[in-house]
């Protein structure tokens, strides 16, 4: 939610232009450049990696201590943030990936010693992740930070340590409290596949749950779940962007955002890669199955996987088939020849509203084919099914006084009303 509008993270991922850009070779040009590309093709957010594998910008003993970050790592920070505020691009910021784990890396053995140790993560969390926040809270364009990237291969992977998950989960919990305790900022993890982010596979590892019980403090949570989704992982797990749902995967708890998926499109991985949704209908299909956003890896081709000039067209689909959700001020700031391409409604009315009796009534001017869904101010969903009628009431009754947004959600098409519970 943008204050009371609700936005789809219509995005990408720009993990870096020069590996460690931090503290590194940081070129402001280039960053400029890339997000006003990722604006004009329709995108509103990006995910960016804030360190690539430590060995720039941040300091950090031989021990795993942390002890903060270089005076050009800030500076460089600053200026990318000026950058994404005038831009208007939201940024995904992830602090670390599981490369600082590496055994390729020259430091890998001071990153596994902070997982290892309980005062270790604390210095992580009150030198690195803590100033981080404070420093950029009252930024609106940094929309979150990602604890780690695919943190589990250090688990999974010989050469990543294969660390116990206990270590892990405290990591990522001890994390997000500090970053909650201090900043408004949301809190993800860029998990590196659903199997490891639902209970219907091998659990999930980063539910409210797991994560209290390796620290238990309230504010240890994730404010949204953000998976990956390659080929390998629609082949055993299913395709987000046909069949499944958040709730397939028993996570619809809080909102979920695609974290990475091909540039090239969205993959099944059977005997060869066969492409399934072609990146110019990924982020719509994605969006009607539930879905709060889609990050394709990358706008910048770092790999084969593909580059913004793959799935641009994709996100300017959206764009015009939900500028609303793109842009929350598009109701009040865009110019009336953009206005009329706003989607038809599908509401007739929801009255009585404001209401303190907890009842809304609906009246839909067509009830086929329409889904609706009914979210807090942060977005997490409370019901979502399929309308019968066009005309039906719903209760509110035991939930808090506030206000949520109820959408009424078609094929390409999309109603939202503010609703207030007093």
């Amino acid at each position: 939610m943008v204050e009371d509008k609700e936005i789809f993270m219509n995005g990408a991922n720009t993990p870096w232009n020069n590996w460690n850009d931090f503290g590194g070779n940081y070129q402001s040009a280039w960053w400029d450049a890339e997000f006003k590309r990722i604006k004009a093709a329709g995108g509103n957010s990006t995910r960016i990696w804030i360190s690539c594998n430590g060995l720039v910008g941040l300091t950090i003993s031989t021990d795993g201590t942390v002890t903060g970050a270089t005076n050009a790592f800030w500076s460089n920070l600053d200026d990318m943030f000026i950058l994404a505020k005038k831009n208007k691009i939201y940024i995904k910021a992830t602090l670390i990936s599981f490369d600082h784990f590496k055994n390729s890396n020259a430091t890998y053995q001071r990153w596994r010693n902070i997982v290892l140790s309980n005062d270790k993560v604390a210095s992580f969390a009150d030198n690195y992740a803590v100033p981080f926040v404070k420093r950029y809270n009252d930024n609106p364009y940094l929309w979150a930070v990602d604890v780690c990237n695919e943190i589990e291969w250090v688990n999974q992977d010989a050469a990543d340590g294969q660390i116990a998950w206990n270590r892990l989960q405290y990591f990522v919990a001890r994390v997000a409290s500090a970053i909650h305790e201090n900043s408004q900022v949301l809190v993800t993890l860029g998990s590196a596949a659903i199997k490891w982010n639902s209970p219907k596979y091998e659990g999930n590892y980063w539910s409210d749950a797991s994560l209290k019980a390796q620290y238990n403090n309230d504010n240890a949570r994730l404010d949204f779940y953000s998976p990956h989704f390659y080929g390998w992982c629609v082949k055993w797990f299913g395709n987000f962007a046909v069949n499944k749902t958040p709730a397939d995967y028993g996570i619809n708890d809080r909102p979920c955002v695609i974290g990475e998926n091909p540039a090239k499109g969205v993959f099944d991985d059977g005997a060869t890669p066969t492409l399934v949704v072609p990146p110019t209908e990924m982020f719509l299909a994605t969006y009607n199955h539930g879905w709060k956003g889609l990050m394709p890896w990358t706008s910048n081709a770092v790999d084969a996987n593909g580059n913004l000039n793959d799935f641009g067209g994709g996100l300017l689909a959206f764009q015009k088939a939900h500028p609303e959700l793109v842009d929350p001020s598009f109701t009040t700031g865009m110019a009336p020849e953009m206005k009329q391409e706003k989607s038809p409604s599908i509401f007739e009315k929801v009255f009585p509203n404001p209401t303190g009796s907890g009842i809304f009534k609906i009246a839909l001017l067509n009830y086929q084919d329409v889904t609706l869904r009914l979210t807090d101010n942060k977005g997490m969903i409370i019901f979502s099914k399929n309308a019968v009628n066009e005309e039906s009431t719903f209760s509110t009754k035991g939930l808090p006084k506030g206000i949520y947004i109820l959408s009424a959600i078609k094929p390409g098409q999309m109603d939202s009303r503010k609703l207030v519970l007093n």
